[in-house]
This record gives structure tokens, C-alpha cells and sequence, in this order.
């Protein structure tokens, strides 16, 4: 709502922003391809082969690694604010250079080695497994590395020992992947990759459907999904496999729009899918069930199909896929907000029970308070300001903060009025990444700035940047119901 007239020319100042923006998130792009196309170093892990995922194979630096990287991230991060500033102000890109932009960007990563993270060959190591007959939930990634296995060779040390915690629809994607890149590491790698980037490409899609015939929401997002260089870095170039599950929610959010029963079924269906890809998704529910309110009927078809999509699935594994899932959960931290849960199911670090349920108190406030003090979704779209209140609740108070969680909050967060929860979350995203930055622990030659990284801005500065972010966060929702427009951005004022 910028109180701009229709059809009028946008200011020289927006213009000239959405160019840079443009031109920071291609620099973004092209940053992270070259560090795939580089080949194995600090930041790509060797996958073996000499096809494809394809690269130069040049052994660089590490300290060339890790400036590509900061590249990368920051000029990400900056040209997404300064774009969705832009928007905010009038500025349009001129149509198809965003879908095109984006159908570039996501076919030129999938075919590149993986970055940023060796979680790829983690799935391609389980779905190896479950390939040869075994069970990934069970048999752990140790037992194909002593085989010498042409798969399990490349398995990460990190998780060798460690069984699969990801949901049964994750394993058959693993499974199937391993099938298609014919016994190597390379091929599987790919085979992920691909199907990842094509599970993103679907997101866009339904994100465009969702997002209607307004044009500037449309623009919106594409900036803040299908060409964010912080979700193009985690889900296309690092393969995760959340990128699955961001399908079946919005397959969800996308069905739960129809009224009547079959339709909540159908939504149900597909969100019990996406949790049953990874756990939080099944958050992202209570949106659906908020839109489903007026009609018990709808949500009770939600929960049923919710839940069945959840009892098939796991139906297909031994108590060891949900064993294993409770006891990841239970075994982040002591302050873990859902110790409770998992304590009182027998599992983790048995702390406290005063201690679990204050902490699972204050994460259970925090998604109150940011759903009453979110500002209201676009028409038609009821879920999406419960859905992401109470994924925000999770991240915000999980031990864990992996940067590529975020793959939960982007999509939500595009559907939402344009405001200062934008920059926050976009801070908060580059932050979290750059705390995982690959590289910086294996510099061979210390400067006064890796010094400053590695003893300074890991341990002190980026934890308390992101708690100061969730402090801005609950302020704005706390002083949202009594301050007309007071997540605005530049662009004027959040209609209630």
C-alpha cells in the first residue's frame, strides 16, 4: 500500500534500487556457482566421478572458498532488502525476468556439485541402504563405509555412526535417488539434487498460484523464494531435503482455500506428507486448521487426513523411524522448549520437569503472542499468519538454528503483507548462515580477521544479533494490535 497512483511511473529512486537489488542477487547466483564449479574444497564435498555434478575440479584455496562464500551470502542478503525495498516503493521488473531468472538459476545449481553442506551425502548414503535391502533407521552408514561400498566411501564422518532421523517419505525420495544414480555417489548426489530443484521449481509455482492476480505480491514471492539466493544456497546447491516437504505445504495451503470436507482431507493429507518428509512442517498446521474454523466438518476431514498421511507412512518403517526422530529431538539441549514432549514420551536427556515445562511454556507463549500480534494474511489466505506464528515459535526457540530450517519460514513469510518482519527475517537467515559458513575452521593462515571470526563473531556476536532479532520480532508483535501499522515498511502502513 504505498499510495502510489495506479499506473504511474515508479520514482527514479525505486527504479535504480530494483536494479541493484537485481543485480546484487545475480552477483549472489553467480558467487555460488562458482563455488561448485570450482570443485571439492572447504566448502564442496567430493562426491567422486567424472560426470556430472560437473566441476573444474581446481583445488581452490580456502581462503578463496570463504570469501566466495561471505560473497555470496551477504550480496544475497543485501540485494533481497534492497529489492523488496524497491517493491515497497513502486518498482516493477519487467515481466518474465523474474521466472526466467529463477528456471536459470535453479537448472545451472542442480547440476553443480554440492555446497555448503555434506547433509546431501547423508541421504544418499541412507538411501544406498535402504537400496541394498536394509533398514537406514537401523543399519548406520558405518556398516556401508567398512564394505567399501562405492556409495558408502564418500559418508561424512559426522554422521557415520548415526542412523537416519528423516521421515519415511524422505527415505523413499533417498531410495529412489539411489536406484537412478546406479551404485555411485555422483550419480545419487545428482539424482537428489535434481529432484530437490525440481520440488523447488513446483514451490514457486503454487507460491504463484497463491499469491493471485496481484501483481506485486507475485513479484514478492519470487524475491523471497524462487530467487532468494539464501534458499537457492541451502535447498538447490545443498540439496536438503526440506525442499521436499515446502511441496506438500503448500499443496496444503493451496487445497484448504476450497471449502468443504474432501478439501480438508486432501489438505490434511498433504501436510501429514510434508511432516512425514521433516517433523516441524506438521507446525505449519495450525494455520490450516484456523482456516478451517468455521467448519467442524472441514477440520475434522484436516485432522483425519493428517493423521492417516502420518500413520501410513510410518506404518511402512519399524518403531525405530519415530524412536529415532523423538530421541533427535530430545537430544538438542536442556533448553530445548519441546523436552517436555519428549521426557514425558521416555526419550532424551531426562531433564527437569520444572525445566521442560518452562521452557516449552515460553516457547508455547511466544507463538501466541506472535499470533495475535502478526498482522493479518491477504484475503483468502487465513492460514498463513497462525501457520507462520507458530513455525517462527520453533525457530526462534530451538537449540538448533541450521540455516536451512529456514526453508519453512520463507514461503510462509512471501505470503504475508510486505513489512519490517521482512528484515528482520532476512537478517536473521544471513546471520544464521554465516555462522555455518563452511571454510572458516580450516584456514591455514590466520589473519587479525579469521582471528576476529573465529574467537569473537562466532561465539558472542552472532548468537546476540540473533536473539536482538527475536527481541525486534516480539516487540513489533506485542506493540502490533496497539500501534495502527507499526510493522510497516517504507512503503506505508500494514492495512489490519
Amino acid at each position: 500500500m504505498t499510495g502510489r497512483e495506479p499506473g504511474a511511473a515508479p520514482p527514479r529512486r525505486a527504479r535504480l534500487a530494483g536494479g541493484a537489488g537485481l543485480v546484487l542477487l545475480g552477483l549472489a547466483i553467480a558467487a555460488m556457482a562458482a563455488i561448485a564449479l570450482l570443485g571439492p574444497s572447504a566448502a564442496v564435498p567430493d562426491v567422486g566421478g567424472d560426470g556430472p555434478p560437473w566441476s573444474l575440479r581446481a583445488a581452490p584455496s580456502d581462503a578463496l572458498v570463504l570469501w566466495l562464500c561471505w560473497t555470496a551470502l551477504i550480496a544475497g542478503g543485501l540485494g533481497l532488502a534492497v529489492a523488496l525495498g524497491a517493491l515497497r516503493r513502486g518498482w516493477r521488473p519487467p515481466r518474465g525476468v523474474l521466472p526466467l531468472g529463477t528456471v536459470t538459476a535453479v537448472a545451472v545449481l542442480a547440476v553443480l556439485p554440492p555446497a555448503g553442506s555434506t547433509d546431501v551425502l547423508n541421504y544418499a548414503v541412507y538411501g544406498r541402504i535402504a537400496e541394498l535391502g536394509h533398514d537406514p533407521y537401523v543399519t548406520t552408514p558405518a556398516w556401508l563405509y567398512e564394505i567399501a561400498d562405492p556409495v558408502g566411501r564418500y559418508a561424512p564422518l559426522a554422521w557415520r555412526h548415526a542412523p537416519s532421523v528423516y521421515g519415511p517419505l524422505a527415505t523413499w525420495a533417498q531410495t529412489a535417488a539411489s536406484v537412478a544414480g546406479g551404485g555411485t555417489m555422483a550419480g545419487t548426489v545428482l539424482a537428489l539434487k535434481v529432484g530437490t530443484a525440481l520440488a523447488f521449481l513446483l514451490s514457486a509455482l503454487a507460491l504463484d498460484r497463491l499469491a493471485g492476480r496481484d501483481r506485486e505480491r507475485r513479484i514478492r514471492v519470487h524475491l523471497l523464494w524462487s530467487l532468494n539466493p539464501l534458499m537457492l544456497w541451502h535447498v538447490v546447491l545443498g540439496g536438503h531435503v526440506d525442499g521436499l516437504g515446502v511441496v506438500f505445504l503448500l499443496g496444503a495451503l493451496l487445497a484448504v482455500r476450497r471449502a468443504g470436507a474432501a478439501a480438508g482431507l486432501v489438505a490434511g493429507a498433504l501436510l501429514g506428507a510434508a511432516a512425514a518428509v521433516k517433523a516441524p512442517f506438521v507446525l505449519a498446521g495450525a494455520g490450516l486448521a484456523w482456516a478451517s474454523r468455521r467448519s467442524l466438518a472441514t477440520l475434522g476431514c484436516l485432522a483425519m487426513g493428517a493423521g492417516a498421511a502420518l500413520v501410513a507412512a510410518y506404518a511402512t518403517q519399524g518403531p525405530e523411524a519415530l524412536g529415532n526422530l523423538m530421541g533427535k529431538i530430545g537430544a538438542h539441549s536442556l533448553a530445548d522448549p519441546w523436552r517436555v514432549v519428549t521426557d514425558a514420551l521416555g526419550l532424551g536427556m531426562q531433564a527437569s520437569l520444572l525445566e521442560g515445562q518452562l521452557a516449552l511454556g515460553a516457547a508455547l507463549l511466544i507463538g501466541v503472542v506472535l499470533c495475535w500480534g502478526l498482522p493479518d494474511g491477504p484475503p483468502g489466505l487465513d492460514a498463513a499468519r497462525p501457520a507462520l506464528a507458530w513455525c517462527l515459535c520453533w525457530l526462534l526457540t530451538s537449540p538448533v538454528q541450521h540455516p536451512w530450517y529456514d526453508a519453512l519460514l520463507f514461503p510462509l513469510l512471501a505470503l504475508m503483507p510486505a513489512g519490517r518482519l521482512d528484515g528482520l527475517l532476512v537478517t536473521r537467515s544471513v546471520l544464521t548462515s554465516l555462522i555455518y559458513l563452511p571454510g572458516a575452521a580450516r584456514i591455514m593462515t590466520p589473519t587479525p580477521f579469521t582471528q576476529w571470526v573465529a574467537e569473537t563473531y562466532r561465539p558472542w556476536v552472532a548468537p546476540l544479533a540473533a536473539d536482538l532479532i527475536i527481541i525486534c520480532v516480539l516487540a513489533l508483535a506485542l506493540a502490533g494490535r496497539t500501534r495502527p501499522g507499526v510493522w510497516a515498511g517504507a512503503g506505508g502502513p500494514v492495512r489490519r
